[in-house]
């Protein structure tokens, strides 16, 4: 199985270290942005490239082969991750509820998946662990090509959208990704299977960017976001998501193992993805936008992180009274 072929972390280690990156990031933004002879581009551009590499090298094809037998399926849960939200959101946008510092939720809205605790939370829950890695990674597969046309209109009256951030996308994470997926399957270029230490990799990185990502916003009016519009908002998307994910577990199957995946796969936001993507979309010269979008997104990671391990404990207390 192939949900069997994978160790996923727990991720109460990586949210403190998380959480450690971050703070480095706004108290001592220096640290690298101050030096010289430190290229800050070519160190994103790396720690990119090797997240989605190693990505890559999870995904095994057989099972994304399997689920895209079932493609109503498919259909209405990604509808789901990246089209029911971003619906909502652009509603909200004509309805002038659209604010500057609420752009960087209107981004995490439409994120994909993140794999490794949607996976990790579902087995736990009692979930379909597979059913679970294969929709996390399709909406990661399709992220790259959709989040930026998606995101467009949110950021059209403060950064003029340009199309060539496309070749960008796909040299930084189209690419490796599909190189990591290769690389499988033609081991004369890598191990066939992927080795146990390849799965820090990516969570290293993830720390690298966060770094970068906070230590670039501290410039652009980071301390300025209001705390109490942080906690209404974080609130708001996480029960919005949460709702539509028990709808659409409900309206999918009657299987409760298939129920409890769904809930995961849709409800959570990849913070691997969002940060990359958010380097690539937002020009360099515009801190105070980056600022207000990478907040939301590791906001919502540490909170999913937290709620995820108390709605496991609440699924299996209430699996045993059935």
């Amino acid at each position: 199985m192939m949900a069997r072929k994978r160790e996923f972390p727990k991720g109460i280690g990586f949210a403190l270290c998380l959480i450690g990156s971050s703070f480095l990031g706004l108290v001592y933004p220096d640290f690298l942005l101050g030096r010289e002879w430190v290229d800050v581009q070519l160190i994103s551009n790396l720690a990119t490239w090797c997240i989605f590499f190693f990505i890559g090298r999870a995904i095994n094809l057989t099972g994304l082969v399997n689920a895209l037998k079932q493609p109503s399926i498919v259909l209405l849960i990604q509808s789901c991750i990246f089209l029911v939200p971003w619906t909502c959101a652009f509603g909200l946008m004509q309805l002038g509820f659209l604010q500057q510092v609420q752009v960087g939720w209107f981004f995490l809205l439409v994120l994909p998946t993140t794999v490794s605790s949607c996976v990790v939370y579902s087995k736990l829950a009692g979930g379909n662990g597979e059913f679970a890695l294969t929709q996390s990674f399709l909406s990661n597969l399709l992220a790259p090509l959709l989040i930026p046309f998606l995101f467009a209109p949110f950021i059209s009256s403060s950064v003029k959208f340009a199309w060539s951030i496309y070749p960008q996308i796909f040299m930084l994470i189209l690419l490796p990704l599909l190189l990591g997926i290769g690389s499988r399957h033609f081991p004369f270029l890598w191990t066939k299977e992927p080795r146990k230490g390849e799965a820090m990799v990516p969570p290293f990185c993830i720390l690298v960017l966060s770094y970068l990502a906070f230590a670039r916003g501290s410039s652009g009016g980071m301390f300025q976001l209001c705390l109490n519009e942080l906690i209404i908002s974080l609130l708001v998307c996480w029960i919005g998501m949460s709702a539509l994910a028990w709808l659409a577990g409900r309206f999918i199957s009657k299987e409760r193992r298939i129920r409890i995946s769904t809930y995961f796969v849709i409800s959570q936001k990849s913070l691997a993805t969002g940060i990359p993507l958010a380097f690539a979309i937002i020009p360099s010269d515009h801190d105070s936008l980056f600022a207000t979008m990478i907040i939301p997104i590791t906001a919502y990671h540490l909170f999913q992180l937290l709620m995820g391990s108390l709605l496991v404990s609440w699924m299996n207390s209430s699996k045993v009274k059935e």
